[in-house]
């Protein structure tokens, strides 16, 4: 199992960035390493090589930067699975794509990510609704590519959506916890093998034990207890 501690050293930065952009990607390495309350504004100017006094010109608080951060990481998935999902692709590769478009941020972009999926819970209840919202949103783009393959018949029609969409989304968020050297597999392999997963599970089809819902097991005493006669004295 890969660890799951974000413990790798920054994310080189891309030569093309904004100066704000630049001091987004600075903030997320930093929270991602120190956590909300351990990242002092200190820290994050001297990761964007500034001096502290230069952040406030664009956000006026550690807040409202982290809340710029996780708007960006969400946007990022909500952007591309609302594409693939109003394409004309089918059902199948909609999925595919749709498991590889997530995955991709967590790995290109994966401290945006983690301050979105983890972090998010530090704001204002004021900044932190909308990003619910938005995740909300998302997971129901999720939920709509599911109906569609349900109604196209590619889906099974038992399947429950809302805990087949959690599924999907807790595997594939596992990745923003994975290493680097584990995220080093690259995006393609980790995509394939997820998307597999999804389509055709471990064992390809379902067997005569998992095709209907298990039931509870019923352990019987080996020397039962045999009921006691009328007259019977205990």
């Amino acid at each position: 199992m890969p660890r799951t501690a974000p413990a790798d050293a920054a994310t080189p930065e891309p030569a093309n960035l904004s100066r704000r952009d630049a001091l987004l990607r600075a903030a997320a390495d930093v929270f991602a390493h120190r956590g909300y309350h351990g990242a002092g504004m200190r820290d994050i100017a001297a990761a964007w090589g500034a001096q502290p006094a230069a952040i406030y010109h664009y956000f006026p608080s550690k807040a409202a930067l982290l809340e710029a951060i996780c708007h960006f990481g969400i946007t990022q998935f909500l952007d591309r699975l609302a594409a693939i999902q109003a394409s004309d692709l089918a059902v199948e590769t909609k999925v595919r794509e749709a498991v590889r478009a997530h995955i991709e941020p967590l790995i290109e972009d994966r401290f945006y990510v983690q301050a979105f999926l983890f972090l998010r819970r530090e704001l204002p209840d004021a900044a932190r609704r909308p990003l619910d919202e938005l995740s909300h949103r998302y997971e129901e783009l999720w939920h709509a590519l599911l109906v569609e393959g349900q109604t196209r018949g590619v889906i099974p029609k038992s399947l429950d959506r809302r805990i087949s969409v959690l599924a999907i989304l807790g595997m594939c968020n596992a990745v923003a916890r994975w290493t680097r050297s584990a995220a080093d597999s690259g995006l393609d392999p980790i995509a394939t093998v997820f998307s597999q997963v999804l389509s055709y599970g471990l064992f390809g089809a379902p067997t005569s034990d998992t095709a209907a819902p298990a039931r509870r097991a019923t352990h019987r005493r080996k020397n039962p207890v045999k009921p006691a006669k009328p007259g019977d004295s205990r």
